[in-house]
């Protein structure tokens, strides 16, 4: 299969997959967790009564209306039961002694209870998260296309190393954009919420893409030194395409192996660090391959019709 000349397909499949994610992104927006929000989570297990040895039973609607009726509670309470009885509790960030006060009256109008975890992040430190987060993903991406235009500055100008830099960082934010519309809905769907731990996901995806991508362009800057009279810069492209393939392959598979064992045997803290990886490592491969080059080489032929 001729992936260069077949472009057109994957810069169509690309960009529905880039629209649909943006505007799945709009629809249901961004499920952001406690570490960029700020907050207070509990997660308890209502326990036995001393007198007939059983467990309370709790349900979800009950705890809803009591956190409800909490005066001191003016935003929203995210409440979610796990198949073992638990719940995971978040509410807004308020100060310790209303915190306190809130269990106590847990305990007095609904049951005693267990609280197995208890985590508090100050609103400002989570908007400092949030921040930070923004600025050390567009930093990693500053710094890429400025290193890939240097790596690559020997190419003859007709090419033009800034295109190298320039594809690499259009596969990467196709690679974050589609990863985000997948977790924007698992948000919608199972509460799945981006945290400092997805935030290094992405940035791991990030350089597992973009090495990928390095990879592919370097042999095509070393076919470019020995490309022959009859073959044109399209062909120099798939030819490198073609002799990185099944090594890129080979290494995504390699890497998913391990993280599939852990996506499906691992522990439920890490799951939606380990899935946001994987998704990451599938779409930047894919993304390496069928768009960062094609679009070298499309990006080439537009520029030579302008000049003709």
């Amino acid at each position: 299969m001729n992936i260069t000349k077949s472009r057109r397909i994957w810069f169509g499949l690309s960009g529905g997959l880039v629209i649909l994610s943006l505007a799945l992104v709009f629809i249901f927006n961004l499920n952001l967790g406690l570490d960029f929000t700020g907050g207070a989570r509990w997660d308890i297990q209502f326990t036995q009564t001393a007198e007939e040895n059983e467990s309370v039973t709790v349900s979800n609607q009950e705890l809803k209306s009591f956190f409800d009726s909490r005066a001191e509670l003016d935003q929203g309470v995210q409440i979610q039961q796990s198949d073992d009885g638990t719940y995971l509790v978040t509410i807004q960030d308020l100060e310790d002694k209303q915190i306190q006060a809130i269990s106590e009256a847990l305990t007095e109008e609904v049951g005693s209870f267990e609280q197995t975890s208890y985590r508090k992040v100050d609103a400002t430190i989570g908007a400092s998260f949030k921040r930070k987060a923004f600025q050390a993903i567009i930093f990693a991406l500053v710094g890429i296309i400025l290193f890939v235009a240097y790596a690559f500055r020997k190419i003859p100008a007709a090419i033009n190393p800034w295109r190298f830099g320039a594809v690499a960082i259009i596969a990467l934010f196709h690679d974050i954009i589609i990863v985000l519309g997948i977790f924007v809905v698992l948000g919608a769907l199972t509460g799945a919420e981006l945290d400092l731990p997805f935030v290094t996901a992405l940035l791991a995806t990030l350089g597992f893409s973009v090495n990928d991508t390095i990879v592919i362009l370097d042999r095509v800057r070393e076919n470019i030194r020995a490309q022959k009279a009859h073959e044109t810069f399209e062909d120099t492209i798939e030819k490198s395409v073609q002799q990185t393939l099944h090594r890129s392959i080979n290494t995504s598979i390699s890497t998913l192996l391990p993280l599939l064992g852990l996506l499906f045997f691992g522990a439920n803290s890490v799951f939606y660090f380990v899935l946001a990886l994987t998704i990451g490592i599938v779409i930047g491969t894919y993304s390496s391959i069928f768009l960062a080059a094609p679009l070298l080489a499309e990006w080439k032929n537009i520029a030579d019709k302008r000049e003709a």
